[in-house]
């Protein structure tokens, strides 16, 4: 027998091989890791005064706010971030000054995650995150000055191939 077939047989991981992600990332209102940006209606991309409070990465990206979303049954703002018209990062976030509302809202988050992807695969703090088929899920929650925070991030895989700026 050999090494593999004996891991296999005992239900190990070969330890150089990583677990394949359970599913694909799923869609937040209409919007889906690696849609095109055309024929979205509704989006605004950041102003320059906007992009310099923020580093841009890759060759060719742009960052929208897009129309805000009912997900979940709750009321979602949503920011795309594309390189070359292609979505490769879906912020979808909650701000709030209830926090029974942010607990709440978290919770049921969580618990769509783990039913449509598994378990998280790490959890760091305040985040969660979950490896899908074709990039990962992060649920964040944070205390900002406003009250409360929910953020919902996707990115796609697709980022391997994008030419970094730096």
């Amino acid at each position: 027998m050999d090494i593999i077939s004996f891991f296999k047989e005992k239900g190990m991981k070969w330890p150089f091989k990583s677990k394949t992600p359970p599913s694909t990332s799923f869609p937040i209102g209409p919007y889906r890791l690696d849609m095109q940006i055309a024929g979205l209606s509704g989006l605004r991309e950041f102003t320059k005064i906007e992009y310099r409070g923020v580093t841009r990465q890759f060759k060719g990206e742009r960052i929208y706010y897009a129309p805000d979303v009912e997900y979940l049954g709750y009321h979602w703002k949503v920011m795309l971030n594309a390189v070359n018209g292609m979505v490769y990062k879906i912020t979808a976030y909650i701000e709030t000054k209830d926090k029974d509302l942010a607990n709440v809202a978290a919770m049921d988050t969580f618990l769509y995650c783990k039913n449509q992807i598994g378990e998280p695969d790490k959890q760091r703090d305040e985040m969660f995150i979950w490896k899908t088929i074709d990039g990962n899920i992060a649920l964040q929650t944070t205390q900002i000055a406003e009250g409360f925070e929910i953020n919902l991030l996707m990115t796609s895989h697709t980022v391997r191939n994008f030419s970094r700026l730096r």
